[in-house]
């Protein structure tokens, strides 16, 4: 391969397709109205996460979402809202095979599964993914994704883990199984956060079979940050930010362009009243600035080469679709989050990064055109 001019990484301005994000979270209601046309202005498509309250578990749930999604879309955009279920103990795989041929009007596109209690509404999730062997055995038979949120929340005792281990856990204790067991299930571990999961993936990774998603929190911030003038609720989230040691890894393998690894935002909104509260949620509100995150990510990492296949090409690989073909433009251009969202009924969902509730000082390097 014919190498690199070093003129590239000087470039001012880049032009992707536009992007595909394999993780987000829209909530519904009002929440739902204000956030989705942000993502859908920044993204093509996105993988729709099922956590809701009731979660989304039977085909008929998964078209009335869509719906909801569907009409706080602007007119004129293309955005693609991608369903799936959430593994409850409540799903069979009846209900699986159904959602996965769209024969009820919308496909679903995968399953996720949540460990009981470990983040944003996982009461319905099961305590050990193993636990799930006839759906698991379903969704192998049949080619559907099942997107892990990879950590160990609870012991075979019913303890709490050290949360800040649960994923490394997760990784070398349940993970093998899990492929032992079902060898020809396609499973994508999401969010990943940590050196030993960024090991096994760069041993394990298989395009269509083993894949991972990476936020831009875990990439941009690592545990000091959390903890810099006091626990900073805005980088609260599961998997917790890890160690610089972690972060540095995980931007390691980022910047390789491996093609099972691809953007996951994970953006999480939630209401200034929970977010702030004594006891603040698990979730980052990331989508109004992922995009450009992530590019002034790759441009520090002498990546940008790399970009468009880990926002654009990956994650919708992985899923069977096409690439987008409308395209966005970034340029190198300083800029600040000043302002929260703000719902249709006055409440306030502040995003990462901004200037009143993050670290007050925080320059966003690329913007898009």
């Amino acid at each position: 391969m014919d190498r690199i001019p070093e003129t590239f990484y000087m470039t001012d301005s880049i032009t992707v397709k536009k992007p595909f994000d394999s993780h987000v979270h829209l909530r519904r209601g009002t929440t739902l109205k204000a956030v989705t046309p942000i993502s859908a202005q920044k993204f093509s498509a996105a993988i729709v996460m099922p956590n809701t309250e009731p979660p989304i578990d039977t085909c008929e749930m998964a078209v009335e979402y869509e719906k909801e999604i569907r009409a706080s879309i602007p007119a004129g955009n293309s955005f693609k809202p991608l369903m799936t279920f959430y593994l409850t103990k409540n799903i069979s795989p009846v209900e699986i095979e159904k959602g996965w041929s769209g024969e009820h009007g919308v496909k679903v596109h995968a399953v996720k599964s949540y460990p009981y209690g470990a983040t944003t509404n996982s009461q319905w999730g099961y305590r050990g993914i193993l636990e799930a062997k006839d759906v698991l055995k379903k969704m192998e038979e049949i080619g559907m994704p099942l997107l892990l949120h990879g950590e160990v929340h609870l012991n075979d005792h019913d303890e709490e883990e050290d949360p800040y281990e649960g994923e490394r856990l997760f990784v070398q204790n349940v993970l093998p199984k899990l492929l032992d067991e079902f060898p020809k299930l396609r499973i994508s571990l999401e969010h990943l956060s940590t050196a030993v999961a960024c090991d096994f993936l760069e041993k394990n990774g298989k395009v269509g079979q083993v894949v991972a998603t990476i936020t831009p929190t875990h990439l941009m911030y690592d545990r000091r940050d959390a903890f810099r003038g006091g626990y900073r609720p805005l980088l609260h989230m599961k998997p917790l930010i890890k160690t610089q040691a972690d972060r540095e890894r995980v931007r390691d393998m980022a910047k390789k362009g491996l093609p099972f690894v691809s953007a996951g935002t994970d953006s999480a909104p939630h209401p200034e009243n929970k977010k702030f509260s004594s006891c603040c949620v698990f979730g980052v509100f990331c989508s109004p600035a992922a995009v450009e995150m992530y590019t002034q990510i790759f441009d520090e990492l002498n990546a940008l080469d790399k970009l468009e296949g880990f926002l654009s090409l990956n994650g919708p690989a992985f899923f069977g679709m096409e690439p987008a073909n409308e395209t966005i433009t970034l340029i190198k251009k300083d800029w600040e989050l000043k302002e929260p969202v703000v719902t249709e009924d006055g409440i306030k969902i502040w995003p990462l990064g901004n200037t009143q509730t993050g670290f007050g000082n925080e320059t966003i390097r690329w913007a898009i055109q």
